[in-house]
């Protein structure tokens, strides 16, 4: 029996494109700075074997991220035709171990199941497969269990619980897939949860904790796989509560980023060497990007070392998402020195620095807080610099 410790804290990936544009190596960051310990990939699609993944396990497996594989097949026309695709894709590629998602398409589909296993078991008989499906058989009468729980070694459900009781779904999934009637019984070493938006409907980032917490604990399930890691199904809060939590016996997360930002701009946002610099790259919509530092005019770092910027201070650009745990609490404005009232019955212009640049104006009467005193000039904000002429205000006795 393979040995699933390895795989811990996991996600799917369908479409590689969709997170970093695809490249390899920033797929490895992103995956690293969340404590990815393994990746289920997809490799074919009915007839399709998938192209172009060589890299991408290549780089994964240098850095110790177990990768298996996962297709979607539908055994509606040519089933063993398939489950030779099947063949080539996993002889190509060589997982660690194969998922064989089936779902609505087989129901009552017995002829085609046994079809497709009678080809795929012999042919990869050395390969450990896992049957990825509904995450409760009761619900599914005409699904032949019987004919793929007789031939793979595991079941991995997909205990997608749609917003909706996270934890009771998964302790029901184990128990109906220990008790489907005249099949034998296959372990369930590891699950599939829920982690994506689909028609507005969407986890809470406490519920992945729930969930990643309570198969973590649990001593049958050795990982969990989360769909997906791809940008285009992953909202930023959700991706972050996924990060955060730390998988026993894994290795221990990097430094966090203390938010995300998704993009939602059509036209991308730039990427600036320093705040309002010059410009070195773009990002694309929805793209996430680790915010590691933010100035008070809302530019966020997007590294480590603070070399790329973006500016986060309109959501019509980007959501930022922060980690409350990250965000130091906001310090007490310090004290006013006095109180004072507008003189002028025209009103009192405020500036951006003493004898600087007009950026509002306050009405006659106007009761004022003063911070600062220079020059003749006081500062009337605690944080920001609005500054008035200090002729111009009447000082209480």
């Amino acid at each position: 029996m393979y040995n699933f410790n390895n795989v811990g804290k996991g996600v799917y990936i369908w479409q590689p494109a969709a997170i970093e544009s695809g490249n390899p190596y920033e797929i490895l960051s992103r995956l690293q700075m969340a404590g990815v310990q393994s990746v289920v990939l997809k490799i074919c699609d009915g007839f399709t074997i998938l192209g172009g993944l060589e890299l991408l396990i290549q780089v994964l497996r240098q850095n110790n991220i177990t990768v298996a594989a996962w297709g979607y097949s539908y055994l509606t026309k040519a089933p063993q035709q398939e489950a030779q695709v099947v063949t080539s894709a996993c002889q190509r590629y060589n997982p660690d171990f194969y998922l064989i998602d089936v779902e609505a398409e087989v129901e009552n589909n017995y002829t085609g199941a046994a079809l497709f296993m009678n080809v795929l078991r012999p042919a990869l008989a050395s390969l450990p497969l896992g049957l990825n499906t509904f995450w409760d058989p009761f619900q599914h009468p005409l699904f032949p269990w019987a004919t793929f729980l007789s031939k793979v070694d595991f079941v991995c459900p997909q205990v997608y619980w749609r917003g909706v009781d996270p934890i009771g779904k998964l302790k029901q999934s184990q128990q109906h897939y220990a008790s489907i009637p005249n099949v034998p019984q296959v372990p369930m070493p590891i699950v599939a949860g829920d982690m994506y938006t689909d028609l507005g409907v969407e986890p809470t980032p406490d519920q992945i904790t729930q969930f990643l917490s309570t198969a973590n604990a649990d001593q049958t399930l050795h990982g969990v796989f989360m769909w997906a890691a791809d940008d285009t199904q992953t909202t930023p809060e959700l991706w972050q509560a996924f990060s955060l939590n730390q998988w026993n016996g894994g290795a221990t997360i990097p430094s966090q980023p203390i938010g995300w930002a998704q993009v939602k701009t059509p036209l991308g946002l730039y990427i600036r060497s320093t705040p309002s610099g010059s410009k070195v790259g773009a990002l694309t919509k929805d793209q996430l990007a680790p915010i590691w530092f933010i100035t008070d005019d809302q530019w966020g770092a997007i590294t480590p070392a603070h070399d790329q910027w973006i500016y986060v201070g309109n959501p019509s650009y980007a959501i930022l998402v922060m980690n409350p745990s990250s965000i130091p609490p906001t310090p007490p404005p310090p004290p006013g020195i006095f109180q004072a009232k507008v003189i002028p019955a025209a009103g009192l212009n405020v500036r951006d620095n003493p004898n600087g640049n007009k950026i509002g104006a306050l009405p006659a009467n106007t009761i004022v807080q003063v911070y600062a005193e220079s020059d003749g000039w006081a500062k009337i904000n605690p944080t920001q610099s609005q500054w008035v002429n200090e002729t111009y205000l009447s000082k209480p006795d």
